[in-house]
């Protein structure tokens, strides 16, 4: 039980760390309607990018490629 709590943890202070930062930097290179969106918006994406985190990552590196 001790081993799941832990990596939930890892989890969601990962989530968070890439929360900041996506919402900050890596959106507006995953989405062009989120360029020049304002705090209001970016506070609205945050927990959603915190909990789904993987699923962003991926999306950011797949676009990345893409765009090359």
């Amino acid at each position: 039980m001790n081993v799941i709590l832990a990596l939930a943890g890892i989890y969601a202070v990962a989530g968070m760390f890439f929360a900041l930062w996506f919402v900050s930097v890596g959106v507006e290179r995953v989405d062009e309607a989120a360029r020049g969106a304002g705090a209001g918006f970016r506070i609205l994406i945050a927990p959603g990018a915190a909990a789904l985190w993987p699923v962003l990552l991926a999306k950011y590196l797949t676009v990345g490629k893409h765009n090359s």
